[in-house]
């Protein structure tokens, strides 16, 4: 496998009026990913590039456009309209339809795709929508087959990358067994997963979100919001008595080096590493 090129965006005055913490974050950030891999430093209006930037066809290495146009934070019209045109600036892309962020798709170890249901993604009340989004979104893709996890009630963002993510064959889960609705969610999309994929190991990590939030979008204390590639683990750290823990499970599933990453500052304005970044096959 050829070696991924990481993108992440540049902190330019555009970006730091939004998100002011992501000047002293970058530096450390990008050494932490250069030591592994080529980091290309985009000019864009906002930090958040996993929802954004084109998904890559497993298969061809083609890219795609996934349509963007999220209703959460500071996403007005104009400001997704500024963030589509600096993508189309940067990347040769095709078009696609489907209507879903980057952050809510995770790829399994088979081919599979994970999404939480949106009725932004398609309507189950119009017959033959999801079958017709999800075949348009496996052409895009490369994946083998689209599951669909069911949406938390009050879901603001609906991205799947807060929730689950896989190293191998073993699936890591944010611990949300604690809150009785939860737990019955989480049992039910264990279930989903496991009917695709029923040899795989599940490991919890803790989830300790911060209570004071009232918008509803911070990601503080969120640790599966990892990203795993083909060199590293970059994992996000908090300033945590679990911060170690999380490092320690990390590596029972790998021997790739595990690298922390202190996300406590940035966290607030929505993501960690995972969302952060965006990972190409090759160099761009």
């Amino acid at each position: 496998m050829s070696i991924e090129t990481i993108c992440i965006a540049k902190p330019s005055p555009v970006v730091l009026k939004i998100y002011p913490a992501y000047r002293s974050f970058f530096p450390g950030f990008y050494k932490a990913l250069a030591v592994f891999h080529p980091v290309k430093v985009l000019n864009l209006p906002d930090i958040w590039v996993r929802d954004f930037l084109p998904e890559q066809n497993s298969q061809t290495g083609e890219l795609f456009q996934l349509g963007f146009s999220p209703r959460y934070a500071n996403y007005t019209p104009k400001f997704t309209a500024e963030i589509s045109d600096s993508v189309r600036r940067l990347f040769p892309v095709q078009k696609c339809s489907v209507q879903i962020d980057g952050g809510n798709i995770i790829r399994g170890p088979d081919g599979t795709v994970f999404c939480f249901e949106n009725r932004r993604i398609f309507r189950k009340s119009v017959a033959g929508e999801q079958a017709q989004k999800e075949s348009v979104l496996k052409h895009a893709l490369g994946a083998r087959k689209i599951v669909w996890l069911e949406r938390e009630q009050g879901d603001k963002i609906c991205h799947i990358d807060g929730f689950m993510q896989f190293i191998g064959n073993t699936l890591f889960v944010s611990d949300e067994r604690f809150d009785p609705y939860l737990k019955g969610l989480l049992l039910q999309r264990l279930g989903q997963v496991f009917q695709v994929l029923p040899h795989i190991e599940v490991r919890f990590l803790p989830c300790l979100p911060d209570e004071s939030d009232k918008s509803g979008l911070s990601s503080w204390g969120v640790y599966v919001n990892f990203l795993e590639t083909s060199r590293a683990v970059f994992v996000p750290q908090y300033n945590l008595p679990q911060d170690k823990e999380v490092l320690a499970i990390i590596r029972t599933a790998t021997d790739k080096p595990v690298v922390g990453i202190d996300c406590a500052e940035v966290s607030c304005y929505g993501g960690a590493v995972h969302c952060l970044t965006k990972e190409y096959a090759g160099e761009l």
